[in-house]
């Protein structure tokens, strides 16, 4: 089983002792005792504390030149870990640059290991490890192979900067080919947000552990989520191998709640699969290459992903290119966010976004389709978001007016629905309340966090108690625009509601089972708390 390893920074036992106990509060197997900063006599301590030894740990003395923060000479540091290795911990963590080139201190160290074939003594067992804090080294196959040919060492470690998802990918199929040549358990970590699901994954890949931080400290290494996320948003200690994995693709996508939600939703039904953030960037190339490199990895399974900004045309784009499944709206709206990749059989793609709008818009209002039909419904904006909206209203038969700053950019989109059951017509943004409207939905990133404070139109006056107004903008929940159309008694429906029931379209085409809408509202809402 991978184990959960919480680093904590030794400078002071009584300044690492709440760390220690917060981590394996939330649920940490294993400590990584970084003594880079302390002296002989706190290492010595802190691994006589009981409360410290009641999980296994990892004593780590880092060089600079990987990372660390030792400030005394080389051969101080080489002292100090033959030193520490006297005390037994379960774990020393040495930096195979060092033990290839100091062989006389490699030579004096091994009678204080424990063999590879030693699991009785108390002698602490060798980590080796590399680190390259700036990208993914060429030849990072033949390193770990090299470490795994020093006799004693147990688990052969690589950490690297990832620059893409691509350089992370590479970590998992190293997972799957790695063991057929090697005995060593492996911990292979890609560095940053591209590398974060070398992380969450580490467990489904079976690696000896993964690192995680308690909520609210220091992280040790770019990218390290914490203990709790992994636990329990990406549910780590029971992902196993053929779990298949589902993700959100974007650029930046660190932001998205739509892992809190999934995941959520399967723990809930008990569905078997995960569901991550994948980092890609904007360009089409890059999203053809990620999905193709995640698709060509067997042991990955990954069956399926939501696309968000700005990666909808790029989705459509590629399932067109491999003769893909679309639905006749999605089609007509010509961008979609998601993507589904069955086993046997085409792949398919949906835009859940004007299925999510209508129905916040139907439930919010307590109106039947019918009802929405013959509404009158100002879209402000003209980009991806509203491109959805109007599709949908638009078949439904909506009147539909679209304001927005360029006003050939709203009448394209104009031409483009029009005609198609309902009326769609454009005006200039300045010219908004001019024509008396039942509904207004915002789908322009005004008031979107951090600029709170933005407002979609310059004047809210033509906003009345008669109105709804629904912004899908999500963070904050309660926009400026939605406060200033309650304050004129509007009606108002939040951005948070097309997101779940956008997800809810996504999440019942991957597991072929119905949503738990409250249980992924309960997840949406906490995450959007934490980030406020």
């Amino acid at each position: 089983m991978t184990s959960i390893v919480a680093p904590v920074f030794v400078r002071s036992v009584q300044a690492a002792l709440p760390q220690v106990l917060a981590a394996i509060k939330q649920g940490a197997d294993m400590l990584e005792l970084r003594c880079d900063e302390a002296a002989r006599e706190v290492v010595e301590e802190i691994l006589a504390r009981p409360d410290v030894r009641c999980k296994p740990t990892i004593l780590t003395i880092r060089a600079k030149a990987e990372g660390g923060l030792f400030s005394g000479s080389e051969s101080e540091r080489l002292r100090l870990i033959q030193h520490a290795c006297r005390l037994t911990p379960d774990y020393v963590d040495i930096e195979y640059d060092t033990w290839r080139k100091n062989p006389e201190f490699a030579a004096e160290l091994l009678p204080l290991l424990a063999a590879a074939d030693d699991h009785v003594s108390r002698k602490p067992k060798l980590i080796l490890s590399n680190h390259d804090f700036s990208s993914r080294p060429a030849d990072l196959q033949q390193r770990l192979l090299a470490m795994a040919d020093i006799t004693p060492v147990r688990i052969v470690k690589a950490a690297y900067q990832a620059q893409n998802l691509l350089d992370a990918l590479e970590a998992l199929r190293l997972y799957q080919e790695l063991p057929k040549i090697i005995s060593q358990s492996l911990v292979i970590i890609a560095m940053g947000e591209a590398g974060l699901i070398t992380r969450i994954l580490a467990a489904k890949y079976n690696a000896a552990f993964t690192f995680a931080v308690p909520a609210g400290s220091a992280t040790t290494a770019p990218g390290q989520p914490t203990i709790t996320d992994l636990i329990h948003t990406y549910r780590f200690k029971r992902q196993q191998r053929n779990w298949p994995l589902y993700g959100v693709i974007g650029w930046p996508v660190a932001h998205s709640i739509s892992p809190m939600i999934h995941n959520a939703g399967f723990d809930s039904i008990d569905f078997s699969g995960v569901y991550v953030p994948l980092p890609v960037e904007p360009e089409y190339e890059a999203f053809r290459t990620a999905i193709t490199a995640m698709r060509e990895l067997p042991e990955l399974n990954f069956c399926g992903a939501s696309v968000t900004i700005p990666h909808k045309a790029n989705a459509a784009r590629y399932l067109q290119s491999h003769s893909g499944l679309l639905d006749d709206t999605s089609a007509r709206i010509g961008v979609i966010n998601t993507l589904y990749f069955p086993p046997h059989g085409p792949i398919r793609g949906t835009n859940s976004d004007w299925c999510g709008a209508i129905e916040a818009l139907r439930v919010g209002t307590n109106w039947s389709l019918t009802d929405l039909a013959h509404k009158r419904v100002g879209v402000l904006g003209a980009g991806g978001a509203a491109r959805a909206i109007v599709a949908g209203l638009a078949t439904l038969g909506s009147t539909v007016i679209i304001y927005n700053r360029t006003l050939k950019r709203a009448q394209e989109l104009a031409h483009e629905f029009n005609g198609n059951t309902g009326h769609v017509s454009a005006a200039q943004l300045d010219e908004f309340g001019a024509t008396p409207c039942n509904v207004v939905i915002n789908c322009t990133p005004a008031g979107m966090v951090p600029h709170v404070t933005t407002l979609p139109v310059n004047d809210i006056r033509a906003i009345d108690s008669s109105m709804v107004v629904f912004d899908t903008v999500y963070n904050p929940r309660r926009t400026r625009f939605l406060l200033a159309a309650g304050e004129r008694g509007a009606k108002t429906i939040e951005g948070l509601e097309m997101l779940l029931r956008q997800a809810v379209v996504q999440f019942e085409g991957f597991t072929g089972q119905s949503a738990p809408l409250g249980v992924m509202r309960i997840a949406a809402e906490a995450a959007l708390d934490r980030k406020l």
